[in-house]
């Protein structure tokens, strides 16, 4: 599996914030051998390099260079 087309899935997930649950069973189907730990790993990672932010119990798009203009 690679790491760059998962993040690229996630972040299109993101448009209305996901828990990691409907994250998880969201992208299952795409990366049948994706595990939880997996995913969360991916997502802390995710988290600090602002790509990404976590409010509520959601994951959201971040402000990061990713989403910079």
């Amino acid at each position: 599996m690679r790491e760059a087309s998962l993040e690229a899935a996630i972040l299109a997930l993101l448009e209305e914030g996901r828990d990691l649950e409907a994250l998880f069973q969201a992208l299952r189907p795409r990366f049948p051998h994706l595990t939880r730990a997996r995913l969360f790993g991916l997502l802390v990672r995710m988290r600090r390099r602002g790509l990404l932010a976590y409010r509520q119990g959601l994951f959201l798009p971040g402000e990061g260079e990713a989403h910079h203009p």
